[in-house]
């Protein structure tokens, strides 16, 4: 799976944890391993980067920042949908 950057159009060079999709803003995100910071303020999370599918295009995603708005949101999934569940 190639990680594109949808403002720029650039490959990244980036591992892919796992994707989920949040329940309130049903939405498309990832968490990618990249081991520094890519985007905005809206990506960082548990040493992950948190980040909106927004087109997906056979072999190819493209990701963008999460919009302010929606990150309290995202958070909350991760917390309570996704890293709760890990332990069950």
């Amino acid at each position: 799976m190639k990680v594109i950057d949808a403002k720029t159009g650039n490959f990244l060079e980036i591992k892919l944890v796992f994707s989920f999709i949040c329940p309130k803003t049903k939405r498309k995100y990832v968490a990618l391993d990249f081991q520094k910071e890519i985007f905005e303020k809206n990506s960082s999370y548990n040493n992950l980067d948190i980040l909106e599918i927004v087109k997906e295009d056979a072999n190819k995603i493209y990701v963008s920042e999460i919009e302010d708005a929606e990150w309290n949101n995202v958070k909350h999934a991760l917390q309570y949908d996704i890293f709760s569940n890990l332990s069950n």
